[in-house]
């Protein structure tokens, strides 16, 4: 795998300057597309897919599933954040479409869309990855082993696309690993140590996003020194 994963991502409007910075932080290149025509091509170049259904509209939907379905062919890993999910049916519907397409190695959201652990054990043995729970402490499962990340700060819930970035990286350790619970966990730990670290040294939710983003760019330059 490339030491600079390409990332591919179909991300809300709200979190794609947000995510792209995240994704370089980390020693990922990220790339954003909604355009049905060149979606086969780019998922076919690309290392891992990144879905994010925070701002549907028809045109978005048609690129997903080409993607999806394009990761599928090209044996791409693709990651899914369901936003909203349950809480209309084109957000519940559009997300159990692309999961009957090609299931995704790993799936983060929150509570309110993956309601409690059992679910989420429950999804991860239908899709046979990794489903992730973020909240006040992360739950992580593939159906068979259940794993806890306790990192992370308060002041994370205030900060519009928290959790689209959380998946982001998800997506750029999915492209470097094969196993989707360690990706899964891996993201998830550096996520929430560069949240609680950058707590310490910001001055409230806007410095807070690039005392965050420094922190992701530090200890990943640290970990990529240390291999």
């Amino acid at each position: 795998m490339e030491s600079k994963p390409l990332i591919h991502c179909i991300t809300n409007y709200v979190a794609m300057n947000f995510t792209a910075n995240a994704l370089l932080a980390v020693g990922a290149t990220p790339l954003m597309s909604f355009c049905p025509e060149e979606m086969d091509e780019i998922v076919s170049k690309c290392d891992a897919l990144l879905v994010n259904i925070g701002c549907l509209d028809r045109q978005q939907i048609e690129a997903m599933h080409i993607a999806v379905d394009a990761a599928r062919q090209y044996g791409k890993p693709w990651v899914l954040d369901p936003v909203g999910a349950g809480f209309t049916e084109l957000r519940t519907q559009t997300c159990r479409d692309l999961i009957s397409v090609n299931p995704p190695v790993i799936i983060r959201g929150n509570r309110r869309e993956l309601i409690d652990e059992n679910n989420a054990r429950r999804l991860a043995c239908e899709t046979g990855g990794a489903v992730v729970i973020s909240g006040e402490v992360d739950f992580l499962t593939d159906g068979r082993k259940d794993l806890a990340v306790h990192f992370g700060d308060r002041i994370m819930t205030q900060v519009t696309a928290m959790g689209c970035v959380a998946t982001a990286v998800c997506a750029s350790f999915a492209a470097r690993m094969g196993n989707p619970l360690e990706a899964a966990f891996q993201a998830m730990t550096l996520v929430g140590k560069a949240g609680e670290n950058a707590a310490k040294t910001c001055r409230g939710t806007g410095s807070f996003k690039t005392e965050f983003i420094d922190e992701l760019y530090r200890q990943s330059t640290q970990a990529l020194s240390c291999d």
